[in-house]
């Protein structure tokens, strides 16, 4: 179970560090376009460097995380492939197996409703990309998010039923 909320809370990181560095840039785009409109008259930009160095930290360490285990499965006799391309579970356990394909279920299920309002919601901000660049990038990089925690909170509760 500790497998599965660590690749999960590092999945979402690599998503959060993207969408921070995917908002740096258009917010950037988003004062050259207000000063082409002449909105403004000149700007300054501060672009921190943080969010590139936390996206490859967790890169780095998930992909460590990936070897270790596949070395780890290497040793073991009786592994299966499927077993190194994810790390949450095991398939030689059948109740692992049977509880991710239900939890996937609940996943994809949960993202489809979701990604519905999300996308639903850009209606009332019509004008999202001049005035509320946050909105759109965040709503956007919330979707995978909400999928993976779902998959999260149900695999755990369908390894302890």
């Amino acid at each position: 179970m500790k497998n599965v909320f660590l690749a999960v809370s590092l999945r979402i990181l690599l998503f959060v560090a993207l969408a921070v560095m995917v908002f740096d840039f258009l917010r950037v785009e988003q004062l050259f376009i207000q000063m082409d409109r002449g909105l403004l008259d000149g700007f300054s930009v501060d672009i921190s460097n943080w969010p590139g160095y936390m996206l490859l930290g967790i890169l780095f360490f998930f992909i460590i995380a990936n070897l270790l285990h596949f070395w780890r499965l290497r040793k073991q006799t009786n592994t299966d492939i499927r077993d190194f391309f994810t790390f949450e579970y095991d398939a030689t356990d059948e109740r692992a197996i049977d509880h991710t394909r239900k939890a996937v279920s609940y996943a994809f299920s949960g993202l489809l409703i979701y990604s519905f309002f999300v996308i639903g919601s850009f209606m009332f901000i019509p004008n999202y990309f001049l005035d509320h660049i946050w909105f759109p990038v965040f709503a956007v990089a919330s979707i995978p998010i909400s999928g993976l925690l779902i998959y999260a909170v149900s695999f755990t509760v369908l390894q302890r039923t």
